[in-house]
């Protein structure tokens, strides 16, 4: 089961993040806390303390971030963005459609929103997924009206954009192995 750890509070001067070496400070910062930190965990990028970031700094941090974590780079850590205002959380949406990337923003009524790019099928699987929030593939796929197959090809998806967290758990009768897939909000 994944942990929400303290937030990540993104510092500003004069509540500004520009270019692209502050962007790269902020990505080589944010690694350094994710490694520290353990397994198993979910960090709130907090952006409380910034009112603009520009699409080079936003770019060079987030889309690095992003994929590092799809990858699996970073194991089963993971992050979402909250407490970003209209103008923040615009840059994002345009940096994410630009790399054809999503991530999960939190709303300050706990509502859950997708920045970025995400197919029609993939979001229908995030959104049972974020209902649910714990559960085994097949348990997703009865909640889709889909195969066991088409279902974990979306999970799989979600899990490699960084959305979802899978978790093997293992195997069934008859042979196979059986995942559990968690929102991380």
């Amino acid at each position: 089961m994944l942990n929400q750890t303290s937030p990540f509070v993104f510092e500003a001067p004069n509540g500004i993040l520009s270019g692209r070496d502050r962007g790269e400070a902020l990505l080589v910062q944010l690694m350094d806390h994710l490694r520290d930190i353990d397994s198993d965990a979910v960090t709130p990028l907090d952006f409380s303390n910034v009112s603009f970031i520009d699409i080079s700094c936003a770019d060079e941090f987030l889309s690095k971030l992003l994929m590092r974590i799809g990858s699996g780079e970073l194991g089963n850590r993971f992050a979402f963005i909250e407490n970003a205002n209209d103008s923040v959380r615009e840059t994002f949406e345009a940096v994410l459609k630009l790399r054809d990337l999503a991530a999960l923003f939190k709303n300050d009524d706990g509502s859950i929103v997708v920045l970025g790019v995400l197919k029609t099928p993939i979001r229908e699987a995030l959104d049972v997924v974020l209902e649910k929030k714990k559960g085994t593939s097949s348990e997703f796929a009865e909640a889709l009206r889909k195969n066991i197959n088409i279902a974990c090809n979306r999970l799989n998806a979600l899990q490699k954009m960084g959305l979802v967290c899978r978790v093997r758990d293992g195997s069934v009768d008859g042979g196979g192995r059986q995942f559990y897939y968690e929102s991380i909000v």
